[in-house]
């Protein structure tokens, strides 16, 4: 695989870059492969730093017994991210609609959406203000 050079360029011109290559004890300089490059990109899209307080400490104690103390700044997965991973989107009706693919089924204001619905599909509702989120 090819490899590429990490300049001073590239990491001024990206300030988390540049930390991420620090926590990594990557300098300017190195060369290292075009995929691990690409794999520290994926990690600052996904990731982001933040400082511990006080208030994660009361809303989670098991992080200082995990060696973690107030103050430290710590590299966490983005709650979107999580949020997404863990749990899919729901969507309720808002307005009563036949199926189009059932002329039988008629869907009731407030009836959870099936989870199989296609996205084209939860779009178009979703347009139509025929659901909403849940």
């Amino acid at each position: 695989m090819a490899k590429v050079t990490i300049t001073k360029t590239l990491v001024e011109k990206n300030s988390q870059l540049a930390e991420l290559l620090a926590e990594r004890k990557i300098e300017v300089g190195s060369k290292i492969e075009q995929s691990e490059l690409e794999e520290l990109y994926k990690v600052l899209e996904t990731t982001e730093l933040k400082e511990l307080t006080q208030e994660h400490f009361d809303a989670e104690p098991a992080l200082a017994d995990k060696g973690f103390e107030v103050g430290q700044v710590i590299r966490v997965k983005k709650k979107a991210e999580v949020e997404d991973l863990e749990k899919p989107k729901s969507y309720k009706v808002i307005s009563r609609f036949r199926d189009k693919d059932n002329e039988a089924k008629i869907y009731e204001v407030n009836e959870v959406v099936p989870a199989d619905f296609e996205e084209s599909r939860i779009a178009s509702l979703l347009e139509r203000k025929l659901i909403s989120e849940a």
